[in-house]
């Protein structure tokens, strides 16, 4: 265990204790973190034309992102106040805009229920019949990924040409590369992430969604202009149908408990800090909030980094939240074992719907434990699809 002195340089941080932790050199990605950068974001957030721009590509300049993604992610924004932002937009826009939040609580939901097995088929098994496809001369796929690499981010239209490619046309199974892609996300998770290409292989629905160089052509037309494949292009047509098999998921039908607490639970002993988890790092946390006088303590997980090995743009992103967040009150951080290093606290935290944090909450339990923010109720059925979801839930907003 080390204590880290947040107060030191984003570098200087990164080359002392991530050396050999992530998957990069030093890179900073094109978002900054800190409460205060999510809240001008959200303050200034314009979704008009978003119905029809949301899947533009390039030039850059035409994209209708909101970039509000990795803010999300860490928990400076919760779905509902991003939901009741955007209120007074036009109907066609607003709607759209809040159902990629549902597809993002929709996630969050499946990750609850499944957990790690969400690394697996869901639904359908599929027998891909596409032959691999050579994509180091591709450079519609080339600028894609030097793009996530060089920036953390990408739009959600590349995403789905990476995965897609990457699940039908790809030599190595999927995994690796949805593990490239969560690597070097700046607002990477795996429920999210792994219900994208989940999506896209049909693995949740029993239909694949196809990449062609049409779509290249419509939605970043200079792309193929610029290609030296532009004319003997080997993704002229679509994928291959694969064959798809249903699955019986075993499901474990206690699935509410799966979601945490619905109210705080309380000990007999009073909290002595906050734990902070990198699901919920924003001043609207609801244990930040409710102790206000308490130390935070967030800690760095050096053996679950050095098994996945994020980009250092995602741990530079938390160390500028990070250091935001001690100029207001006092701030511990960590790299370690957190159940080792939450063995000395009596501590206070907000329920994460993440494997790790159950682990380390069955050995340290914590003395006061803070419902999740849902932009929906927990469900208590399994749902096989989006659309079977969206008609049973209960909104909280």
């Amino acid at each position: 265990m080390s204590e880290i002195n947040i107060h030191d340089s984003n570098k200087l941080i990164i080359d002392k204790y991530f050396n050999n932790l992530t998957c990069d050199e030093y890179t900073e990605s094109v978002f900054k973190g800190g409460q205060s950068q999510a809240d001008e974001r959200l303050a200034n957030i314009d979704i008009k034309g978003y119905s029809k721009r949301r899947n533009n590509v390039y030039p850059a300049t035409t994209r209708g992102s909101s970039f509000l993604s990795p803010y999300i992610r860490h928990g400076l924004l919760n779905l509902c106040e991003v939901w009741k932002a955007v209120d007074s937009f036009q109907f066609e826009d607003r709607t759209k805009f809040r159902d990629e939040l549902l597809w993002q609580e929709f996630s969050r939901h499946l990750y609850a229920i499944m957990g790690q097995n969400n690394k697996k088929m869901w639904n359908y098994s599929v027998e891909n019949t596409n032959k691999p496809v050579n994509t180091s001369e591709m450079n519609c796929i080339q600028t894609i990924k030097n793009e996530l690499v060089e920036t953390g981010y990408m739009v959600n239209q590349t995403r789905m040409w990476f995965s897609s490619h990457h699940s039908f046309r790809a030599e190595e199974n999927w995994n690796k590369y949805e593990d490239f892609m969560f690597k070097h996300l700046v607002d990477g998770s795996r429920f999210a992430n792994r219900l994208g290409w989940q999506w896209v292989m049909g693995g949740q629905t029993g239909k694949l969604y196809g990449f062609a160089q049409s779509q290249v052509k419509n939605r970043a037309p200079k792309l193929c202009q610029q290609c030296n494949l532009q004319y003997k292009c080997p993704i002229q047509t679509w994928p291959d149908e694969s064959k798809y098999e249903p699955i019986d998921q075993e499901i474990d039908y206690d699935i509410k408990s799966k979601f945490g607490p619905t109210e705080t639970i309380n000990s007999h002993e009073k909290p002595s800090v906050v734990w902070l988890t990198g699901e919920s790092m924003g001043d609207d946390d609801p244990a930040l909030k409710a102790h206000p006088e308490l130390p935070v303590i967030f800690i760095f997980d050096n053996v679950l980094l050095n098994k996945i090995q994020i980009s250092t743009k995602r741990i530079i992103f938390l160390l500028e939240t990070l250091k935001e967040l001690a100029l207001k009150r006092k701030v511990l951080v960590f790299i370690g074992d957190p159940k080792l290093i939450l063995n000395d606290y009596n501590y206070a935290v907000t329920f994460a719907c993440v494997p790790k944090y159950k682990e380390i909450t069955m050995i340290n339990k914590p003395v006061a434990e803070y419902p999740t923010v849902r932009l929906a109720d927990p469900i208590s059925f399994y749902p096989r699809s989006y659309t079977s979801w969206k008609k049973k839930i209960t909104l909280t907003v």
